[in-house]
């Protein structure tokens, strides 16, 4: 009986890896430009801070700042604090990320959110090289301050050298790329993601808390000034909410998903309809895809201001709706029949586009 549970559960894991797969497929095809450029940008963040290390200009002592003056300084034996705050909200972001492909509850597509989180992320990375490349800071950390052999990276030979970028050394030893962090950055991406999709509130604010503690630990570090978390805070959210006016595309949460539930899931609503005469219904469990709508205002000082709605439907929901109308034409709509004898229906869901 055990070995048939774990089966069970197990057959029930991969049905729902490659029924999501499918769904995120089209997702993934319409958006593969912006998840290229935005894999790329970070290779040319990369090579742009490793400029500003080599146009590094260290001091003996670093700037004034409040920060170091009321946060007691951590020191070198203490800098992993805040490294290890970054990878405690990094790793479980991207496991969450990927959610959609085994639980029930679906909220989000996680071709989707790659697509965004890159595009915000490249948006503040160029704000970022714009900053630190126009001024460039004495940086406070101690492997950067003058007489320190990594205080400045030598220019290379040729140009094969500003190409080529160690990402460790970047990543931990890096200098002059100030203005503003990039821990800050990444860790602000993704908590405004999961605010803006996540489910759980008090995950949330355990989230939230662990930034604000990261935050403070960059400073007291002697990783960056205060100016470059501060700058980070507002510019982050600004740049992510800016863009978030122009996203249409939203998963509905709560539509019937094809999905048997685990032991211990709430999936909030029963997948099993019935007629009125208690025969299980033949209704299919595919969300409707609906043609997103193009909102363009008209009118100006209060008169004739209006909403027109334009139906042109994207690339991404033409895909959509011939994957439904492809699984609808071979019958998705399958009828299994569960160890009681009793038919269970599954099918491939399909996304709304709204």
């Amino acid at each position: 009986m055990r070995i048939e549970y774990i089966w069970d559960q197990t057959q029930e894991w991969r049905r729902r890896v490659r029924l999501e797969f499918r769904i995120e497929l089209p997702m993934l095809i319409a958006r593969w430009k912006q998840i290229l450029f935005g894999a790329l940008f970070q290779y040319f963040h990369g090579v742009s801070t490793q400029l500003a290390h080599r146009m590094h200009q260290p001091q003996e002592e670093p700037l004034g700042d409040l920060g170091f003056t009321y946060l007691p300084e951590l020191g070198l034996q203490n800098a992993w604090i805040s490294e290890t705050i970054f990878w405690s909200l990094f790793i479980p972001f991207i496991i969450w990320s990927f959610s959609p492909f085994v639980t029930s509850r679906k909220r989000f597509y996680t071709a989707v959110i790659y697509a965004r989180i890159l595009v915000v992320l490249s948006l503040c990375q160029f704000l970022r090289i714009l900053s630190f490349t126009v001024t460039q800071l004495p940086a406070p950390n101690y492997h950067c301050r003058a007489g320190e052999d990594t205080a400045v990276l030598p220019m290379p030979d040729s140009w094969w050298g500003h190409i080529v970028i160690n990402l460790g050394r970047q990543a931990t030893h890096g200098c002059g790329d100030l203005i503003f962090s990039s821990h800050t950055t990444f860790v602000l991406v993704g908590c405004l993601t999961f605010t803006e999709y996540g489910e759980t509130l008090i995950l949330k604010i355990i989230a939230w808390i662990g930034v604000g503690m990261m935050s403070l630990c960059i400073v007291a570090s002697r990783k960056h000034y205060s100016v470059d978390v501060v700058v980070a805070w507002y510019t982050v959210p600004l740049v992510f909410y800016a863009m978030m006016r122009r996203w249409t595309t939203v998963r509905p949460v709560h539509e019937q998903w094809p999905h048997r539930p685990l032991i211990g899931e709430d999936v909030g609503v029963s997948m099993k309809e019935e007629n009125g005469d208690g025969s299980p219904s033949d209704k299919p469990l595919l969300p409707v895809v609906t043609v997103p709508a193009q909102h363009v205002r008209q009118g100006s000082k209060g008169e004739g201001k209006g909403i027109r709605l334009s139906r042109r439907p994207s690339g991404s929901s033409l895909s959509l709706r011939e994957l439904e109308m492809q699984e609808m034409e071979n019958g998705s709509v399958e009828r299994n029949t569960d160890k009681d004898g009793n038919p269970s229906a599954s099918s491939s869901a399909i996304c709304r586009i709204s």
